[in-house]
C-alpha cells in the first residue's frame, strides 16, 4: 500500500548566505583511492551481463567528510575516519529492489527491479551500496553483519518535489519511492523509481509496522550547482528543487531532489534560521572501470550547503545528484 501527503504550501528556503561570488574550490579534496565495481541488472543473477561502474573515494577534511562519486556523477557521502592500508572492496551480497512509480498500487511483473550489490569498502570499514546506474550509498558496516538474506519490504511512500515555481504540492512532481530493510544489516534502504538509493543503519525506525503511516513536509531548498567549468554563479547556474520530508513511519528525514535522488538522515530539531549556508565547492573526477589514469576521466562540479534548518550538511553534483551528511551531536 501506498500513502501519500496532503496539500500543504511550504515556501521555498532559497537563501544563499556566504554564497561566493567567484570559483572558490578550495581546499581541494583528497583522492584516497578508487574502485572498479560490477552491478548485475535486477532479476539477473549472471555476473557477464554486469555494468562496470567506476568510483572514487574523496576525503576532505574542512568538511570532515568521505566522499564516494561514481562515473556517472552520483555522490555519497559519510563521516571521516581513519583509512587502513587495505583499500580494496569486497563484494558481499547482491540484492533486487522493485520499485513502483508513483500511483502503481501493487507489485506486478512489469515493475522495475533495480540490482543493487553491496560491496565492503575495506579502507574505510564501510559498506558501499552501488546500484544500477550508478547510484551509491554508504552506511556502517554492523559487527554482526551477515550476507545470506534477502532484503524484506518495509513500506512504500509516493513523494513529491515542487519546481521552482510552485508554492504547493497540488502539481508537484510525483516520485515512487520503496523502503527495504537489509537483512543482512538491519537497516533500511530507501529507493526511488529512478533506482537512486540511501541506506540508514539499524535503529527503532527499521523495526517491522503493523501499518504504516505517510509523510509530512518540512520545508523546502533551492541548491546552485555550477558545472566543473563555471567558476561563478550567475543567473545561468542549475538551480536544483530539494524537499525534506519526514517519513512518519521511521520519524527519519528524507531529502528529495527533482531528478529522483534521495538521501536519508536521522530525525533533527528545525532551528528558526531558514534557508542555506553555502560551505564548499569541488570539482571531482571520476574513471570510469578499467581506467587507470585521470586522463579522460570525467570531472563533475559539486556544491555543498549547509541546511539551517537541521545543521545537516547537503552535498549537490552538477547531475542532480545529491547527499547528505547529518549534524554531528
Amino acid at each position: 500500500m501506498r500513502t501519500a501527503a496532503g496539500l500543504l504550501a511550504i515556501a521555498f528556503a532559497g537563501t544563499l548566505a556566504a554564497q561566493p561570488g567567484g570559483g572558490d574550490r578550495e581546499p581541494a579534496a583528497k583522492l584516497l583511492y578508487g574502485h572498479d565495481l560490477s552491478v548485475r541488472p535486477g532479476g539477473n543473477p549472471d555476473w557477464p551481463k554486469a555494468a562496470k561502474i567506476g568510483v572514487e573515494v574523496f576525503q576532505d577534511d574542512g568538511l570532515k567528510a568521505l566522499v564516494a562519486i561514481s562515473d556517472a556523477g552520483h555522490l555519497a557521502v559519510a563521516p571521516s575516519g581513519p583509512v587502513g592500508a587495505d583499500k580494496k572492496s569486497r563484494w558481499q551480497t547482491g540484492l533486487d529492489l522493485k520499485v513502483r512509480k508513483a500511483g502503481e498500487p501493487e507489485f506486478t511483473q512489469k515493475t522495475k527491479a533495480f540490482g543493487v550489490e553491496v560491496y565492503r569498502d575495506l579502507g574505510t570499514n564501510r559498506l558501499l551500496y552501488a546500484a544500477e546506474g550508478g547510484w551509491l550509498a554508504l552506511a556502517p558496516a554492523p559487527g554482526n553483519l551477515t550476507a545470506d538474506k534477502s532484503p524484506k519490504w518495509h513500506h512504500a511512500l509516493d513523494l513529491k518535489v515542487r519546481a521552482l515555481d510552485q508554492d504547493t504540492f497540488e502539481n508537484a512532481k510525483k516520485i515512487g519511492l520503496e523502503v527495504y530493510r537489509d537483512e543482512n544489516t538491519g537497516g533500511l534502504l530507501y529507493v526511488t523509481d529512478v533506482g537512486a538509493v540511501a541506506a540508514t543503519p539499524a535503529g527503532p525506525g527499521s523495526a517491522d509496522v503493523a501499518k504504516a503511516k505517510g509523510w509530512v513536509p518540512s520545508h523546502g531548498l533551492f541548491l546552485r550547482v555550477r558545472k566543473s567549468d563555471e567558476p561563478d554563479f550567475t543567473e545561468k547556474t542549475r538551480k536544483l528543487p530539494v524537499e525534506v520530508l519526514v517519513d512518519e513511519t521511521t520519524g527519519n528525514l528524507l531529502y528529495v531532489s527533482e531528478t529522483g535522488s534521495i538521501a536519508a538522515a536521522p530525525p533533527a530539531g528545525k532551528a528558526e534560521t531558514r534557508g542555506v549556508t553555502w560551505r564548499a565547492a569541488m570539482n571531482l573526477k571520476a574513471r570510469k572501470a578499467g581506467e587507470t589514469d585521470f586522463a579522460k576521466a570525467a570531472k563533475y562540479g559539486v556544491e555543498v550547503f549547509q541546511d539551517n534548518r537541521t545543521g545537516n550538511l547537503v552535498f549537490v553534483s552538477e547531475t542532480g545528484s545529491i547527499a547528505v551528511l547529518p549534524a554531528a551531536k
